[in-house]
């Protein structure tokens, strides 16, 4: 009889953390809870940025609190786990700067190493020479696209054979087509307005999204649909700066900045939307897109990073060259011209969350055969 898994994961952040990275690690210690190959996953988050509410953290999942009081405590808790007995057959590492400290705990506790990449931040070697080396030395790695995957690969010269590609899920049954939230529509000052959206941070480290793209084009839609807004959700330090392009462009009041939005809002903002528009040269997968087509909202993505795998190769929503304005400008005119009733097309069932619980059952029993062997 085969023993279940007992697994150890080190995460930026999960239960209570934000961001498409933190929702990816929580759909994974779900799936985990609910897979029979799983017997128990302890795992050290370095932040929790808010409240947790008790009930949400799984049953299989020992959420160790303690791990996020900050760098020190982080490393307290990694090394308390060094020096426990007891098995532990995966070490999960699930972001690439958590790398060292999980190399560490697997050669020490005798397990595998297995690390999860998502985008930019793994598809170049990293500036850690420490991180560089120990890349290559991982037994499993988990990618959310085949292009984050293949472009680890090339670098760290781990083998592709050696990959498991999860893209991200969608809970189908929360983001679905709704009518405009009047209370938003009021305050954006949205009436009578067709919109295009973009959802995600304003870091000046992550230019890549594609909001200058959207700004730059948005005189030229101005001239074809003239009750056109531009809807930016998100926050950060870049904002400042796409405050001010769009004021020089004259915009300033057609490119409105929602700020950051709690989880809460977020499938109401999706469906202020005619369109959502993420020209991107830098996402590994783009949740976001698919959370936008799970709301019926017709999708333009980029074609150069993993939107495309997101938006199926084109079955999920269009796809554009995003250095390239012109083919941009068609696609959004295409789309507001032709838009149809706010439908959910069948695909999107590909990414949902039943699919994800299924892929991460076949990884774990993969996983559980060369430990029985």
């Amino acid at each position: 009889m085969t023993t279940a898994l007992r697994m150890l994961m080190l995460l930026t952040d999960g239960f209570g953390g934000v961001g498409g990275i933190a929702k990816f690690n929580r759909d994974l210690l779900r799936a985990l809870d609910a897979c029979a190959f799983v017997e128990r996953v302890q795992a050290l988050p370095r932040l929790i940025p808010e409240p947790i509410n008790k009930e949400v953290i799984p049953e299989a999942v020992i959420y160790d609190r303690r791990a996020a009081g900050g760098k020190a405590a982080f490393m307290l808790r990694v090394g308390a786990h060094l020096c426990r007995a007891g098995r532990v057959d995966l070490v999960i590492c699930a972001h690439i700067n958590l790398l060292p400290a999980a190399w560490l705990l697997a050669r020490l506790r005798g397990a595998r190493l297995v690390l999860i990449i998502h985008g930019i931040d793994a598809w170049e070697p990293s500036r850690n020479l420490l991180t560089r080396q120990l890349a290559r030395t991982v037994d499993a790695f988990i990618s959310v696209s085949h292009v984050s995957a293949e472009r680890f690969a090339h670098w760290s010269r781990v083998p592709m054979e050696r990959a498991f590609i999860l893209p991200n899920c969608v809970d189908l049954d929360h983001f679905r087509p709704q009518q405009r939230d009047m209370t938003l529509v009021k305050r954006y000052g949205l009436q009578s307005s067709r919109v295009i959206l973009t959802m995600g941070r304003l870091a000046s480290q992550e230019r890549y999204k594609g909001f200058d793209e959207v700004i730059d084009v948005m005189p030229l839609l101005l001239k074809r649909f003239s009750n056109l807004k531009y809807l930016v959700v998100g926050d950060g330090a870049d904002r400042a700066r796409l405050e001010a392009k769009a004021a020089a462009l004259g915009l300033s009041d057609r490119v409105i900045f929602a700020g950051y939005i709690p989880e809460s809002e977020k499938v109401a903002h999706y469906n202020l939307a005619d369109a959502y528009v993420m020209p991107s040269l830098g996402e590994g997968f783009g949740i976001v897109l698919i959370e936008a087509a799970a709301c019926g909202v017709p999708v333009v993505g980029s074609k150069a990073d993993g939107s495309r795998e997101a938006l199926l190769d084109g079955r999920l929503g269009r796809l554009v060259d995003p250095k390239n304005s012109d083919e941009l400008l068609q696609a959004v005119t295409a789309v507001l011209e032709n838009a149809p009733s706010r439908r959910r097309i069948d695909a999107i069932d590909i990414f949902s969350s039943h699919n994800f619980v299924a892929r991460v059952a076949d990884w774990c029993g993969a996983q559980v055969a060369p430990r029985a062997a």
